[in-house]
């Protein structure tokens, strides 16, 4: 399986997984499962986004199915298994005169350890019956990750010490000798520790592709975009998943690798480049997307250049941060690989003629990879308008104006190169009596 690659301020630019700004992390749209263990897989598929097109079409399909079973044990069930599996007292080999010896010592006296035996085994049997049975009433139609799910349940299963088990318990589960139990408890936390390993696996797996549909059903999101191998990229209805009341926006590289995003202070040019970056990190996590439909290219990388800390440590300012951040991409940029990359706001920690100067300079360099795609916001209209011609590049703006002196964000994405200039009526604005 191959893995997109990031980086740590990718992640945090974009709070996958943690924030610092009380903004809502990825992560939290998806965390209801069902099982602890359900949370970590999904944690692991948000974290570790696929640069792998059949894998993601795997987990697509299986999220997207109507048809997904219900989790085959409950929660408290399967975190006693994994206690049970986990426990390290009294792990030995069955012997008949040893469990013989013991069962009126057992009877008589409560035993919190035999207690975790004989149940942990009990259990493990329960789960044993309940995987054989679904791996069997599979439908045929149902996705190739659960299909790949059942076989490995009837390869574990069929020929195997766990397969005599599941004949000798058949309709028995509860009437065991100590004999058996001890049998059964060495073959399960010693000999088959890692089968049964595999075969939890399943259960969530399931948990996190029911989770994720449930997502994606509550919130009307699109459970299957088209990743592609080709550079098309459009989105329409995109929205940031924790922005209420949001208007949704379409958008698409209508020409050239870069698309430059204009617009004043607070009209949202910020906010729509995480959700289109947000929607393409969701599509190569395999998950549901906030977009109506979407045509994404297969990344190798997505970086991000969003909330850039100075150094005081270092002594290095903000525009410096700036500088070395674009160079970091552009190193990964020169390997070939077909990436992502957002940049919002370039420059802005230095004067607006070397802010100017610096951004055609990049932007000439930035036209160089044309496996990349880069999303730009900038205030610098001269900018923008430096390029409005080039085939390279693509423009976009977020509308905003002032009606009867009133400051109006429609958040609407629209095609073109924003002449809105606001920053001085909002400073008259909220300063009004002390200018």
């Amino acid at each position: 399986m191959t893995y997109l690659d990031t980086d740590k301020q990718t992640y945090a630019d974009l709070s996958i997984t943690e924030t610092a700004n009380n903004e809502q992390f990825l992560f939290s749209l998806f965390s209801r499962t069902e099982t602890k263990e359900g949370k970590s897989l999904m944690m692991n598929w948000i974290m570790y986004p696929l640069s792998d097109l059949d894998m993601i079409r795997k987990r697509q399909e299986a999220v997207a199915w109507d048809a997904l079973p219900e989790l085959l044990l409950n929660e408290e069930e399967l975190d006693f298994i994994e206690y049970y599996l986990a426990y390290r007292d009294q792990i030995r080999e069955a012997h008949v005169l040893l469990s013989c010896a013991t069962v009126i010592d057992r009877l008589l006296r409560y035993d919190s350890t035999r207690y975790v035996i004989c149940r942990g085994v009990k259990l493990v049997i329960h789960l044993l019956h309940c995987l054989e049975r679904w791996a069997k009433e599979l439908d045929e139609d149902a996705p190739q990750l659960m299909k790949e799910s059942a076989r490995m349940v009837n390869d574990i299963l069929s020929g195997s010490e766990l397969g005599e088990v599941l004949e000798q318990t058949s309709g028995e589960e509860r009437r065991l000798s100590n004999y058996t139990i001890d049998k059964y408890d060495y073959l399960f936390r010693c000999t088959r520790l890692l089968s049964l390993k595999e075969l939890l696996s399943v259960l969530y797996l399931l948990d996190v592709c029911r989770t994720a549909h449930r997502v994606a059903k509550e919130k009307n999101f699109c459970c299957t975009p088209k990743v592609v191998e080709t550079m098309d990229f459009s989105v329409e209805g995109v929205v940031h998943p924790f922005v209420k009341n949001v208007r949704e926006n379409s958008w698409v590289m209508s020409r050239g690798n870069i698309s430059i995003f204009t617009g004043s202070n607070m009209a949202g040019k910020s906010t729509t480049l995480k959700a289109l970056t947000l929607a393409v990190w969701l599509a190569h996590c395999g998950l549901p997307v906030p977009v109506k439909s979407m045509v994404c290219p297969l990344y190798e990388g997505i970086y991000t250049s969003i909330n850039l800390p100075d150094s005081l440590r270092d002594g290095r300012s903000h525009f410096m941060a700036e500088v070395l951040r674009i160079k970091e991409v552009m190193q990964k940029a020169l390997t070939g690989k077909r990436c992502l990359v957002v940049l919002d706001e370039m420059f802005r920690g230095t004067n607006a003629k070397d802010a100017f100067e610096a951004s055609l300079a990049v932007n000439e360099l930035l036209k160089r990879f044309s496996c990349c795609h880069f999303l730009i916001s900038t205030h610098i209209l001269e900018y923008a308008k430096a390029f409005e011609k080039d085939p390279a590049c693509c423009f976009y703006y977020m509308e905003a104006e002032i009606i009867d002196d009133a400051f109006v964000c429609h958040h609407r994405l629209l095609q073109g190169i924003s002449e809105a200039r606001v920053g001085y009526w909002v400073v008259k604005k909220l300063l009004a009596g002390l200018i």
